[in-house]
């Protein structure tokens, strides 16, 4: 076991671009980070400004939608092969909250996401419903990753990363020698009077988790788990919990 790792570690530092891309047009499904990991925002893929930090997700019912209908319009650089990626998301999260989250096209609401495809962005959305038209960016790569995209989609829904927590360190080590200088502040955790989530325990198969090594400047872990078997990171689906924090949040 020993000799693969030291086999895959030395891989990696051969193979920067691959395993530890440094832009999203660098990613493919073998990297070890995940698409929006490789943000310039705040918490690398949350835009500002931001709402104050009241919880794993926003517990202030201003910053959510109201009946936990989302009114959404695409603009003109999504193709229709592209828009049906994002409708099947929608439809995911209508399926898994039992009809409590629906997303309906606008017509004159004063609230609503608008998707954009800026491709010198990246992966990106404001946290909860902030006021008037709010971006939420889905470059042709990011939308290659179902995961990514329903990640982002959360995030507008009203929810942080999941190692946010203010009860992270009782799970996880921060290998902060192993952070790229300047990416510090993508591993901020918030005091038990601002983070929770919403009933749940902390949640190693979140889809909102970091990879194990986010923003890592030399092939080694940023995030390590204090249970050796769990793994973190995953892009694939809303985990159980996940559903939950989001049913609890608006009330289903």
């Amino acid at each position: 076991m020993k000799l693969i790792f030291f086999a895959l570690v030395g891989l990696a530092l051969a193979m920067p671009s691959k395993l530890f891309p440094k832009t999203e047009r660098e990613w493919t499904l073998a990297s070890f980070v995940n698409l929006e990991e490789l943000g310039e925002y705040v918490d690398d893929d949350i835009l500002l400004p931001l709402p104050p930090l009241t919880k794993n997700g926003l517990l202030d019912e201003k910053y959510h939608w109201p009946n936990g209908t989302i009114h959404y319009k695409f603009n003109e650089d999504f193709d229709s092969s592209q828009m049906d990626i994002v409708k099947v998301a929608m439809d995911h999260y209508k399926k898994l909250t039992k009809g409590c989250i629906t997303f309906v096209e606008r017509t004159n609401q004063h609230n609503y996401i608008l998707f954009t495809q800026d491709n010198s962005r990246g992966c990106n959305s404001n946290v909860g419903m902030v006021g008037g038209i709010q971006t939420l960016n889905l470059p042709r790569w990011c939308l290659n990753s179902f995961g990514s995209t329903l990640h982002e989609m959360y995030h507008a829904l009203g929810f942080y990363h999941e190692q946010s927590r203010f009860d992270r360190d009782d799970y996880v080590t921060i290998m902060w020698q192993n952070i790229q200088p300047g990416s510090e502040e993508n591993f901020n955790k918030y005091s038990a009077t601002v983070i929770s989530g919403f009933g749940e325990n902390y949640d190693y198969g979140s889809l909102m988790h970091y990879n194990a090594y986010a923003f890592s400047y030399n092939g080694q872990k940023t995030i390590v788990t204090k249970d050796p078997n769990a793994t973190i990171g995953q892009r694939k689906d809303l985990s159980t919990v996940d559903v939950n924090k989001l049913m609890n949040m608006y009330k289903c």
